[in-house]
């Protein structure tokens, strides 16, 4: 165990005391966070509670309330409230002469069903109906989703708390919720509601949030499948040599890089938790499933790059085919964009990926406090991930 332990403790010590390992793992993410999450948010995400600039474009749009419930009332009033909409309310056959006769730049359907969707925690599709070959639903969706996905998550809240469904009560919670939320600085948001009217998702808002979660993500595989690379670099300089002649057997060698691996990895993802908490007041969720979540990962990873340490045969392929399997995976798994906006048959590729399981479980947690049992399909598809390429790794890994 002591030769476990120390083989471990060189290997962490060696990360920390490299400034470009420093780099890679922390001003990067960091980095990306802010030019996908800070720059382009607040172009994307529209909308915000202060005055609009004189140059802000103020989108008129006409509001189908179909289900005349106190969910969707109260989101109209939402939307009435945003600074760059023009809410008017309107019947459905009255949306297509209105675009027409530019009075609106889109309408925007709440089915019947919204109140009682929200209230059991499910996502009914919001229906914008854009102008027809105008690409202004690319501004609008934005800030409907925002204020789409807010009102879901208060709602929901305020009924738990009012315990009854009595519209006064209800009212009155929403006002507690929407207070207790302006305290903490947290949003609380439930599944993507708005979808176009052609059936294809709009796209959504909370782009910081989804970059903080996307990036960490990234980064954390990335620096793990880097620091992988070590059984060919030390290999390929003759280490593995040296170190087989003396009491240290292969067991407590290999143990000891992916416990390595592992407290690195584990590193990583709570300085970038608590960086995006600090720098862009990110709400990560409870810190138990979280961490479990960020163990599975890295556990995930660490399995990963033991595989492709045995499928290659020096370190400068591991780094290359590394970053390529990185960046191509992250696409398809949504850590760039939700898969939600894809089709069926690319969110099941998606799937495919350790990435998408990740941010599944991340999601979770973030948005939905993180219960056990919304986290176990996650949990359990990352480690045996985890488990499976690890035991290919070890088989495959060459000590001499």
């Amino acid at each position: 165990m002591r030769k476990l332990l120390a083989v471990a403790t060189i290997q962490f010590r060696m990360t920390l005391k490299s400034k470009a390992a420093l780099a890679a793992m922390f001003g990067m993410p960091l980095a990306l966070i802010i030019i996908f999450g800070v720059l382009l948010g607040s172009a994307l995400d529209g909308g915000s509670d202060t005055a609009p600039t004189p140059s802000a474009r103020i989108y008129p749009i006409a509001v189908i309330d179909e289900d005349q419930s106190l969910a969707s009332t109260l989101l109209a009033e939402s939307l009435g409230r945003e600074v760059t909409l023009k809410v008017r309310p309107a019947r459905r056959s009255e949306v297509a002469k209105l675009i027409a006769d530019a009075k609106v730049s889109a309408g925007f359907a709440i089915p019947r069903g919204f109140a009682t969707a929200v209230a059991a925690g499910q996502a009914p599709t919001l229906e914008l109906i854009p102008a027809p070959g105008s690409n202004l639903d690319m501004g609008i969706s934005p800030i409907l989703q925002r204020a789409a996905d807010q009102l879901a998550g208060d709602y929901s809240l305020a009924l738990r708390l009012a315990g009854s469904t009595d519209p006064a009560q209800v009212r009155a919670a929403m006002t507690r919720v929407a207070d207790e939320r302006t305290r903490r600085g947290a949003v609380v948001a439930a599944e993507p509601l708005v979808r176009q009217a052609a059936g294809q998702q709009a796209v959504s808002g909370g782009t910081l949030n989804h970059a903080a979660l996307g990036y960490t993500v990234m980064s954390v595989m990335m620096s793990i499948l880097m620091m992988a690379g070590v059984f060919l670099n030390e290999r390929q300089h003759g280490t593995w040599g040296r170190l087989l002649t003396t009491p240290t057997n292969r067991t407590s060698l290999l143990a000891g890089y992916m416990l390595s691996f592992f407290v690195t990895g584990i590193f990583q993802f709570s300085v970038l938790v608590l960086g995006t908490r600090l720098l862009f007041g990110i709400a990560w969720g409870p810190l138990l499933p979280l961490f479990a979540v960020g163990a599975a990962l890295v556990a995930a990873s660490a399995g990963l790059g033991l595989f492709l340490a045995g499928l290659v045969r020096t370190f400068e392929q591991q780094t290359a085919i590394g970053v390529i399997f990185v960046v191509a995976t992250s696409m398809l798994g949504g850590l760039f964009w939700p898969l939600d906006i894809l089709s069926p048959t690319m969110q099941r590729i998606g799937h495919l990926t350790p990435q998408a399981w990740a941010m599944e479980g991340l999601t979770e947690v973030a948005l939905r406090g993180g219960s056990w049992a919304g986290l176990v399909l996650p949990l359990t598809v990352l480690l045996g991930l985890a488990v499976v390429f690890s035991a290919i790794g070890v088989r495959r890994v060459r000590y001499e």
